[in-house]
């Protein structure tokens, strides 16, 4: 693998359109899904960068496919401000040509997206002397207890244009870290997430160069479990586990999450009806909210919803479903599904309970 170039998403990049396109049919009405053909593209290319790109580069980017299958209001909606990597995107988004979607045989213009795209580097982990100035002023304020203050260079710090992934990765650090002492668990989880995905891409790829020493991430990862208990996501928790088990964490961070994890799952089996809270939180700003959770038991509901929610999948390896929502019944997941997760979109802010009911486990 080279040391200068690499695309995580090499893999992906082909699935591209066929996740924008499956979450344009999640978001139609259920009684409009039977006689809707999605676009199918018939020219050009998912837009990805290739060798000649040495900024790192992430963003998320949505359009619409008219009824005569061209692409229109191809959109950044957000990325790390690099405008060579935004408009090469933009303009391998409006050369795609497509197949137009059909509604009962005639052809209709449906939006698609919004699709993630990353680009990262295996190269050693710096700041820039604005970024590092900026940073170390927010921990001297963090560590006064100056959390306003620090928080407000944050705010800075995620508005710079150019930023590579490790300095994206500090800055959700600290995000994490302020959202932690103002008591703020989504949050806190929300930004220590995007840590895990940047480090997750580069052990994929075997990247030499971490994003976060084995040592700190480590107790990170004990972090996320915490918090995954805490807010009741077991089977999410056991997934981080299992994180931690394959990197070998260190026996006392491994012992002390083992035995936490034992706990909750007996506190779990001996409660009927275990909630969990959520809230839709975009992709973008303005954008619309998702929220996920893996299942431990196969049977739920939502209690206490405050928002709007768009649709609901049910979402387990090999199969998916389109939940009817609002619904007077709990859900169940069909026999022989496995591994299971709950989708959810709607309005970014939209908070609500996931309940889940004893009955099968």
């Amino acid at each position: 693998m080279s040391s200068m170039s690499v695309n995580p998403h090499r893999i992906l990049r082909s699935l591209a359109q066929v996740l924008a396109f499956s979450s344009l049919l999640a978001a139609l009405p259920t009684s409009a899904q039977g006689g809707f053909v999605p676009p199918e593209r018939i020219s050009g290319r998912s837009p990805s960068l290739d060798s000649s790109f040495t900024q790192e580069a992430w963003l998320v980017y949505t359009y619409k496919v008219d009824a005569e299958g061209n692409v229109a209001d191809a959109t950044i909606q957000s990325s790390n401000g690099v405008p060579a990597v935004d408009t090469h995107m933009l303009n391998q988004l409006k050369a795609m040509r497509f197949r137009p979607a059909t509604r009962n045989g005639t052809p209709v213009e449906v939006p698609a997206g919004p699709v993630v795209y990353t680009w990262i580097l295996d190269t050693p982990r710096e700041m820039s002397p604005a970024f590092s100035s900026t940073y170390e002023q927010a921990w001297e304020k963090f560590r006064a207890g100056d959390y306003d203050g620090a928080f407000d260079l944050a705010a800075q710090l995620k508005e710079m244009p150019g930023r590579n992934a490790f300095e994206d990765v500090k800055f959700q650090i600290l995000a994490a870290s302020i959202a932690s002492r103002w008591d703020d668990p989504a949050t806190e989880m929300q930004h220590l997430k995007r840590v895990m995905e940047f480090q997750n891409l580069a052990d994929r790829n075997r990247f030499e160069n971490p994003y976060v020493e084995p040592e700190h991430y480590a107790l990170m990862l004990a972090r996320v479990h915490t918090l995954q208990l805490e807010n009741n996501q077991l089977a999410d928790a056991q997934a981080t586990f299992n994180q931690i088990m394959i990197r070998g964490s260190g026996d006392e961070v491994i012992q002390k999450v083992q035995s936490a994890q034992q706990a909750a799952q007996a506190r779990f089996q001996a409660n009927p009806d275990i909630a969990t809270k959520g809230e839709l939180t975009p992709l973008y700003r303005g954008g619309p909210g998702s929220w996920e959770t893996r299942l431990t038991r196969n049977t739920f509901n939502l209690q206490n919803v405050r928002g709007d929610i768009s649709w609901i999948y049910l979402a387990c390896l090999g199969n998916e479903q389109r939940l009817p929502f609002p619904s007077t019944r709990p859900w169940t997941v069909p026999n022989g599904w496995k591994e299971c997760k709950v989708e959810i979109s709607g309005r970014a802010g939209t908070r609500f309970e996931l309940h889940q009911l004893a009955g099968a486990v």
